[in-house]
Formats: structure tokens, C-alpha cells, sequence
């Protein structure tokens, strides 16, 4: 398919097989008749968008309070339809990392209280679901300076490397029972590792995206090769991670260190801050957040409290993002 009028109807019938309810059907339709209509007042085919286009777009949906989960994840799921792989990037785009701008609104509430929150947000919002990429870094410098305006550098840095994702409980339980039925935590990471890479094969071997990266022969290379990515690289009680690049095939590919950062670069609170040359701006104890992702994760695994160390980031100018994990002292006391 290739993004016709028609094929309306045919993804409707999709949506009703799926068992959708009628009333999210009937969004589903009216957002995608619109972004058409959009499009065509623009001389342009659905299946041309590109992120211009899509942001001007959303930037009605949020002036008509139109942008939901639900209608952006329409744009992901009828660019799978359509195999049109741009428009599925950008509708997953838009919720990735999405809460974490609305999680530091009220966690700073719950740990400093309503005042000292109004502080730091003084005269700005948190920001609506579908802003433009190239508008949050904004955001990030504005907040996270006067955040760190006000505490001591130990309590910016603790508080962030909680982190300011959702803990996606749900989603990381099943690593938990992986775990317990592992004969010990090297067993558990060199499982963890494998599937992985059997998960990139798969996305290379079906033409499917991981996340919102192509996966092709050179990506899962270079994942086999830089062990530290997903599994991560144990000495003793330290485990060592590494982030895959957000843009693998790009990143590999890029001329230039600025653009080498850019296209590793997964926070979209931060990335466009890369491009445009502001990056400097956003405060680098901003990435301890990123070591908060891995806390959650293996404070899910391992049902207890843990520390995360954040050592590297493309935002101090390293090639790498990297963390420690510090894992406790009976999860590895018989291993070397």
C-alpha cells in the first residue's frame, strides 16, 4: 500500500477485526481524514510526510486538545499498515520519553513541595504531548538550571538519577522471572544479551524497526561486537552498560563528532540541542536521569534497592553514553 485515500477503509476494517471500540475507531478515522485533507493542502501524499509536516500537524492537534496517546499511536500503527516506515518513527516518536518532563513537575512537588515547584516552573507549562522535538531542549535548560539553582550539586544529581521515566513495571516483570530461574546473574545477563541480538535479527530479517531504528547486517555487527550494549561487562560487583546508538546505521556513518553525538543520542529532551549548537546550555547533571532508566530496570530484576553511576555522556563530550550498576554483594558473592 502506499498511502491512498482508499486504504482508509481498508485499515478501518483492520481496526473493527482487532476488536477496537467503536469510539476509538471512530478517532482513529477522523484524525487520519484530516491528516490527508492536511496533506493534500499541502500539495503532498501521506506517504511523503516528514517531520515538518507531521509536527505542523500535531501542533493543531494540540491547539484542538486533540493529542492523546491514543491519536498519535493511530499515526504508528496505519504507518505499519501502509509500510510506510517514516510515519511510523514519528508516531512513536512523539511518546518516547514523553512523561518526563510531566514526572519532574510532580516529583519535584512530592519531594520539595508546591512552592519550590512553581519555582522552578515559573511562567511555564508542562509541556503538551506532540511539541516539536526541536522546541524541548528548551525545556530541559530552563528547568533543569533553576532546579539545579537551588539545591546542592548531591541533591540535583540524586534526584535525577532516580530517574524521570516511567518505571514500566509491567513491561520489565518478566526479566524478574527470567532472572529467578537463572542459575546466577552471569547466566541471567549472557541470556539477556542473546536475546537481544535475536531481537535485532529479527527486526533485520522482517524489515520491521526496533523502536525507531532500521536494523540491517552493520548494526547487528556492531551490537555483537561492543559487548557492553544490553547485557552489559561484570567485574565483580560492577556492571558496566552501554546504550545502543538511538540512530545506529547514522551514527556508524556520521563524518563528524557532532553528528556522531546527535545520532547516539536517545533523549529527546536533549538531541535537537546537539544539532542546533545549544547543548552546552543543558545542565550535564541532566543525564543522570539516564542512569535512572537502568536503576528502575534492575531494581525490578532484582527486587531491592540499587545505585547507578553515570560515567559517560555525549553530553560531557564523550563518544558514549555509559553507567554503572552496582549490584549487591549476594547477587555476585560466589562468582569471580
Amino acid at each position: 500500500m502506499c498511502g491512498k485515500m482508499e486504504d482508509l477503509e481498508l485499515f478501518k476494517q483492520r481496526l473493527i477485526d482487532k476488536e477496537n471500540t467503536p469510539e476509538n475507531i471512530d478517532e482513529a478515522m477522523k484524525v487520519l481524514t484530516d491528516y490527508y485533507n492536511f496533506m493534500e493542502n499541502k500539495n503532498k501524499k501521506v506517504s511523503d510526510t516528514n517531520s515538518d509536516d507531521f509536527y505542523d500537524f500535531s501542533k493543531l492537534l494540540i491547539d484542538q486538545g486533540r493529542n492523546t496517546g491514543l491519536t498519535f499511536g493511530v499515526f504508528a500503527a496505519y504507518g505499519q499498515f501502509i509500510n510506510n516506515r517514516n510515519l511510523i518513527k514519528l508516531g512513536r516518536e512523539v511518546t518516547d520519553g514523553s512523561e518526563v518532563m510531566s514526572n519532574l513537575y510532580k516529583r519535584l512537588e512530592e519531594e520539595f513541595g508546591k512552592d519550590f515547584r512553581n519555582e522552578v516552573f515559573e511562567d511555564m507549562e508542562v509541556p503538551p504531548l506532540g511539541i516539536d522535538p526541536k522546541l524541548k531542549p528548551d525545556y530541559t535548560k530552563k528547568l533543569i538550571s533553576r532546579f539545579e539553582s537551588k539545591v546542592d550539586a548531591k541533591t540535583c544529581e540524586n534526584f535525577l538519577a532516580k530517574g524521570l521515566r516511567d518505571p514500566y513495571y509491567e513491561w520489565r516483570k518478566p526479566d524478574r522471572e527470567k532472572f529467578l530461574n537463572s542459575k546466577n546473574i552471569d547466566e541471567f545477563l549472557e541470556q539477556k544479551r542473546e536475546r537481544f541480538i535475536e531481537n535485532l535479527e529479527k527486526h533485520r530479517d522482517e524489515g520491521t524497526l526496533f523502536f525507531t531504528q532500521e536494523i540491517n547486517n552493520e548494526v547487528v555487527e556492531f551490537a555483537k561486537n561492543t559487548a557492553s550494549i544490553e547485557g552489559g561487562v561484570r567485574k565483580g560487583n560492577i556492571l558496566t552498560v552501554e546504550k545502543i546508538p538511538h540512530e545506529t546505521i547514522e551514527y556508524l556513518h556520521a563524518k563528524d563528532e557532532k553528528m556522531k553525538a546527535y545520532h547516539y543520542c536517545h533523549c529527546p529532551w536533549v538531541k535537537e540541542a546537539i544539532l542546533d549548537g545549544t547543548v552546552d546550555e543543558i545542565p550535564n547533571v541532566f543525564c543522570n536521569c539516564s542512569g535512572g532508566y537502568y536503576k528502575n530496570y534492575w531494581e525490578i530484576v532484582l527486587d531491592q534497592p540499587i545505585d547507578v553511576k553515570t560515567v559517560k555522556t555525549v553530553l560531557n563530550g564523550d563518544s558514549i553514553c555509559e553507567f554503572d550498576v552496582y549490584l549487591p554483594e549476594e547477587v555476585v558473592k560466589d562468582l569471580n
